[in-house]
């Protein structure tokens, strides 16, 4: 085929070293050569010999298995995230020698995962996924069970010590949804992604009722009830997690493609910029609103978990039905309501007073949370070989909870100093970085239409 004749063109770098007859993996810039559907694979496809295609552990029910598995861990992840999220603000208060080192321990958290999300991948690369992710359950209870002991003696730094630990165990358990679309068509690989960070409305009720009920569970020390109560709570994941099969990557001469190719990819830059972004704003908006809604309006612990807990329903229920809309209507559509969701968050909380404009930004902050999270984990999992997985996905990882790391610690700050508003109307520029990227995005496929996302 003349590419003269085709209009499309081929960045040279962006090709498979070892594979050089193979198109691009890049779905903006495609290849003289058309790659073969995920259905319809010719005998001479290479996806043919792939571990993949020829795994036994790769059959429907094994990966129904498996993804219900990582859906239960993944429901007992956001379970100790949610308590976490909703306490360790106010513990904060309590415990730090000064106001605005109260959400330093959850700024910690969020730096712990960005420094583990790479080499956590590259272990998943050599010793498999199912090793790795228990560990991670195990580093989970040691950690929450250390925030409760912190709570009882009074140790800020030990408190600190513990949001490390389980920032540890949390950037481990970000790969429970990449690992549900290992070994799935590349078309199934939205849904099965969705369906895990579905898990998480279980945890959107489990949570608050936990910080509700186990407040005040060990008696004249506030808090430290719910940190223990999850740690035993989230050793549950051990037996969804042993029972987890997914084929470890057969170990190739070719390490595949460097990072500075994927970099030149569009889809994958913007897929990496609507996770990082999408998550940071989340996390730093909903860091903000225990302190506001408890301590600046005065609504009270049990209205701050009502908040929370419809703002992880928000967050997690479209899953049910986020893959499906991507594979109906492109990843780019869901990535703009995405946006659109986050402006309607930044206009409500803007002079936000009592109950229900606090819950409805915060439903709105979930809803446009889970467009981009998983719209932009559905374009980094459809680019990398089995053999790349874990530079590639460890990378989007690292610059997602960097992100994140920046902008949890961020809010504390902006919000003892300036306020509410001020903590919202700051969100507008990185949405602004979001609309530029997903314009460039759009250009892109313009010059390519016939790799649409």
């Amino acid at each position: 085929m003349n590419l003269s004749t085709t209009g499309l063109s081929c960045l040279a770098e962006s090709c498979h070293p070892a594979k050089p007859d193979r198109c691009c993996l890049d779905p903006l810039f495609a290849c003289s050569r058309p790659r073969p559907g995920p259905t319809l694979l010719s005998i001479n496809s290479p996806h043919m010999n792939s571990p993949q295609m020829n795994s036994p552990h790769t059959n429907d029910t094994t990966q129904r298995r498996n993804v219900l598995r990582l859906a239960i861990a993944q429901a007992l992840s956001m379970t100790s995230m949610n308590v976490n999220i909703i306490n360790t603000a106010l513990v904060g208060v309590l415990l730090a020698p000064v106001a605005w080192l109260a959400t330093l321990p959850l700024s910690l958290q969020f730096v712990t995962s960005m420094m583990i999300t790479l080499p956590a991948s590259l272990l998943m690369a050599r010793f498999g996924r199912r090793p790795i992710l228990i560990i991670g359950v195990l580093i989970s209870s040691a950690s929450t069970a250390c925030l409760g002991i912190a709570v009882v003696t009074g140790q800020f730094w030990l408190f600190c010590a513990g949001s490390m630990g389980l920032g540890m165990a949390m950037g481990i358990a970000g790969y429970y949804r990449y690992a549900a679309a290992d070994g799935v068509p590349s078309p199934q690989r939205p849904k099965a992604i969705a369906y895990v960070l579905a898990g998480g409305l279980a945890a959107a009720f489990i949570g608050p009722e936990i910080a509700r009920r186990t407040v005040d569970l060990v008696p004249e020390f506030l808090y430290a009830g719910c940190f223990f109560t999850v740690a035993v709570v989230q050793l549950v994941s051990l037996a969804a997690l042993a029972g987890l099969r997914i084929e470890r990557p057969k170990r190739s001469a070719s390490a595949g493609r460097p990072i500075g190719a994927f970099l030149r990819m569009p889809v994958f830059v913007v897929g990496v910029t609507c996770c990082a972004i999408g998550y940071a704003l989340m996390s730093y908006l909903m860091t903000a609103t225990p302190l506001q809604v408890v301590n600046i309006a005065k609504l009270g612990t049990s209205a701050n978990a009502t908040i929370i807990q419809w703002h992880v329903v928000a967050m997690f229920l479209p899953s049910f039905f986020t893959g499906h809309i991507i594979a109906r209507f492109g990843a780019l559509r869901v990535l703009w309501t995405g946006v659109a969701c986050y402006v309607l968050t930044i206009m409500l909380a803007v002079g936000a007073t009592g109950f229900w404009p606090y819950w409805t930004a915060l439903v709105a902050l979930g809803l446009g949370w889970n467009f981009l999270y998983v719209g932009g984990t559905s374009l980094v999992a459809r680019i990398a070989e089995p053999e790349e997985r874990g530079r590639v996905q460890g990378f989007a990882d690292l610059a997602t909870m960097t992100t994140v790391a920046a902008a949890s610690l961020s809010a504390g700050a902006i919000h003892s100093q300036l306020g509410w508003d001020a903590v919202a109307l700051a969100a507008l520029g990185p949405v602004t970085v979001v609309i530029l990227a997903l314009c460039w995005l759009a250009l892109a496929q313009r010059r390519a239409p016939e790799a649409a996302v």
